[in-house]
């Protein structure tokens, strides 16, 4: 499935309308693989600011595929440690739920800050129907491995 840019466009319209309204103030947005999700976090976090307050937003780097976790795990309860008693709502974000492991070890990190599911939301631009994580707000469903305009062949695709 290729997604242009009115293709991406129109799916975070959709995404957006269907958002809960949340305090910017006590509502973080995990920008979740910074190099492949920002365009969707930030649509997010604009669109849920409100008093001239957007919402802030934490980049969460998570392995490729055939990458162990470990790293990426260790390195994220590392750093978001200083966040947990600053924000009451949390806002999981990515632009691609593929497998749904990233968002799955993500969440169980989450609980262990002691966050409890009613303070996470989880959002995707994309989700394969195959995820074994199934997000709360979806642009759309895919069945296919979607391509973006603006991505370039990557090692890890194989």
């Amino acid at each position: 499935m290729y997604v242009d840019h009115l293709k991406e466009y129109d799916l975070l319209q959709g995404l957006l309308k269907r958002l809960p309204k949340v305090d910017p103030y006590s509502t973080l947005v995990l920008n979740v693989s910074p190099d492949y999700s920002s365009t969707v976090s930030m649509q997010v976090a604009h669109y849920l600011s409100s008093e001239g307050k957007m919402l802030d937003l934490f980049g969460v780097d998570v392995p490729y595929p055939g990458e162990k976790r470990d790293f990426y795990e260790r390195k994220f309860k590392r750093e978001f440690k200083g966040f947990t008693l600053k924000y009451d709502k949390l806002i999981l974000c990515e632009a691609a739920v593929l497998s749904g492991n990233n968002y799955k070890w993500l969440k169980n990190a989450l609980f262990d800050f002691g966050y409890e599911s009613d303070d996470i939301i989880t959002v995707s631009l994309l989700e394969m129907t195959t995820s074994v994580f199934k997000c709360d707000f979806v642009g759309e469903y895919v069945s296919e491995m979607p391509e973006f305009y603006w991505e370039r062949y990557n090692k890890h695709w194989e």
